[in-house]
């Protein structure tokens, strides 16, 4: 080192101006030694890693109830759990031997080895009380047997206060008071009441969808906010859980086999959605998680069946083998991964989307009567024919229907085995094309139909690269395009698109004029990702489908409700608005009183 010092210059830099000598830098680095932490403040670390806030207590507290067999979790909270936390349950209970146990670090029942593979319980690493312990007041009073006498233990800054006979049924009620008062960062940092009573109810809500048979009540400043019946039927703790709004809007799923799984749920109609993602609920082995990628597949799935910005309420239960999963990947245990998670995504996702796609929303107005009836008069295109058999419209998507009219040059009027139909003729139009599109997108390239004559694009500077860049993919579409000097592009073909290039009966109904705005607005978008390609088959699909207004011919009527059919979702348009309507016999019955 003393000979670095001594090196001549470098050129234009002065070496021995910036190295420093080892004397120097010996000083100024800090001294220390290694030491093992007090089991005090190792304590408080755990504790913040497992209690984040009052819900985190919530969390720990009830999945230990879940754990020992409850079929009855009772959650009183005041002060939005920083005064108080009590949850009390009906299962095997703590024996008086082993509570002392119970409260130290990494000491659990739940693990018969030390195999974490096998794991089937919501907790196992021993954290859960001893971390509460150590930022709380933490009191338990537990019974295993039916002798009417439990025994009673309080700890303050994780040390044992109390240790007494308490009289106690069989099971175990754990007390937490003032929750980080020795902890006054973690104290101020807490939200207002109103925001972790929200949190804890949100919490609790999931843990009653991941255990619908057993029965929560859940008590905010000793009024009842939440209570499920444990009927043990997922439909029933969703209704219970999120309201009345979804009595008869709750559709099943599977159950279905994919990928060395068993994926059966509920979710709701698309009468019934969401702003957020918050009620999308996702049970792996009964514990409530969020994994990530499982996710994206089923929102990519269910996007093009709902409005824009909305999302259903949903619980998908899973359930695979312990080695198929690791739950040890978040400290709160709350994201896993599944070994084989894009094949069970994918088929989750399609039968979400299935679900909800094929589902028409049903009339629950109710209907104007006698005069009422005649001041909002609806003007059918044509009289009804007489039945023939003949006449049934038979499709895989849809119930046998039988051609009424047409409504207003809007809407298809049809009669079916529960009463009668009304289709949108733009959305339906929509929905046939776009899914032409998707599957020529994800099948092999299509022949492509030549155009009379080609169709000029002519673009802006800003716009041009963009484009070009995009030509390859066009092609894969069907679409040919070629330079034609300059800023101009010339569309020489075209995919099918039944009603706008070659379709049959519905030769001549959409409006081919309307592919050139659709390419030009592909040249606008600017975002990069597979995402354009889905808001180009939309945009195609949306611009070319016949118009609403335009009166149509009875075989027209039929090809569209014929097309209609085949696609796999056709209760809903791309942009995922309704386009299926749905009068039941039961209600015409009722309104005029045919009993």
């Amino acid at each position: 080192m003393e000979y670095e010092q001594h090196l001549p210059p470098d050129q234009g830099t002065n070496r021995s101006a910036w190295v420093i000598p080892p004397d120097a830098r010996a000083d100024q680095r800090p001294r220390s030694t290694i030491r093992v932490l007090p089991p005090a403040a190792v304590a408080r670390i755990a504790a913040g890693e497992i209690i984040e806030r009052p819900a985190s207590v919530v969390k720990e507290l009830a999945e230990n109830a879940l754990d020992a067999g409850a079929r009855t979790v009772r959650v009183d909270v005041r002060g939005g759990g920083l005064t108080l936390i009590r949850v009390g349950d009906d299962g095997t209970g703590i024996r008086a031997d082993e509570l002392r146990l119970a409260c130290e670090r990494h000491a659990t029942s739940k693990l018969a080895s030390d195999d974490l593979g096998s794991v089937r319980t919501l907790g196992f690493r021993g954290e859960a009380l001893p971390s509460i312990a150590a930022v709380a007041e933490l009191a338990i009073v537990s019974a295993a047997d039916d002798s009417g006498v439990g025994r009673r233990l309080t700890l303050r800054d994780g040390h044992v206060v109390v240790d007494e006979p308490a009289p106690r049924p069989r099971g175990t009620t754990v007390t937490v008071r003032h929750l980080f008062a020795n902890v006054p960062a973690r104290l101020a940092a807490s939200g207002r009441a109103q925001a972790e009573i929200a949190q804890i109810g949100q919490t609790v809500r999931r843990l009653a969808l991941a255990a619908p048979g057993v029965r929560f009540s859940l008590l905010i400043d000793e009024r009842m906010v939440l209570q499920t019946t444990g009927a043990n039927d997922l439909e029933t703790a969703l209704i219970e859980v999120y309201g009345p709004a979804l009595v008869g809007n709750v559709l099943s799923l599977g159950p279905l086999e994919p990928g060395g799984a068993r994926v059966a749920g509920v979710v709701s109609s698309p009468e019934v959605t969401r702003l957020g993602r918050g009620q999308v609920n996702i049970i792996i082995n009964g514990r409530w998680v969020q994994p990530r990628g499982l996710l994206a597949l089923i929102e990519a799935a269910y996007r093009p069946v709902l409005p824009r910005g909305r999302h259903p309420v949903l619980a998908l239960v899973i359930e695979v083998l312990p080695g198929s999963v690791d739950i040890n990947v978040h400290p709160s245990k709350l994201e896993v991964q599944l070994l084989e998670e894009r094949s069970i995504g994918a088929a989750c996702g399609e039968l979400i989307r299935a679900a909800i796609g094929q589902r028409p929303v049903i009339l629950r107005e109710r209907l104007s009567t006698g005069l009422a009836a005649l001041r909002s008069p609806i003007a059918l295109a044509e009289a009804p024919a007489e039945y023939n058999e003949d006449s049934v419209i038979v499709t895989p998507g849809l119930p046998p229907l039988r051609l009424i009219g047409q409504v207003r040059s809007r809407l298809l009027m049809l009669e079916g085995p529960a009463g009668v139909y009304l289709v949108d003729q733009h959305r339906a139009h929509e929905r046939i094309l776009y899914e032409r599109l998707l599957s020529t997108h994800d099948g092999p390239a299509p022949e492509p139909i030549a155009l009379p004559e080609p169709l000029l694009l002519e673009l802006r500077p800003a716009q041009v690269a963009r484009f070009s860049r995009r030509m390859d993919d066009l092609a894969a579409l069907g679409f040919e395009c070629e330079v034609f000097g300059g800023r101009a592009f010339l569309l020489r073909a075209a995919p099918v698109l039944p009603g706008v290039m070659h379709g049959g009966m519905l030769q001549g109904l959409g409006e081919p004029n309307e592919l050139i705005p659709a390419l030009l607005g592909l040249a606008e978008d600017d975002r990069e990702g597979a995402g354009w390609r889905e808001r180009l088959l939309i945009s195609l699909a949306c611009r070319t489908a016949v118009r609403r207004g335009r009166p149509l011919e009875r075989p027209e009527m039929r090809a569209l409700v014929e097309g209609l059919g085949q696609t796999s979702a056709p209760a809903v348009c791309p942009h995922g608005s309704p386009l299926l309507m749905h009068v039941s016999e039961t209600l015409l019955e009722r309104e005029f009183g045919w009993g």
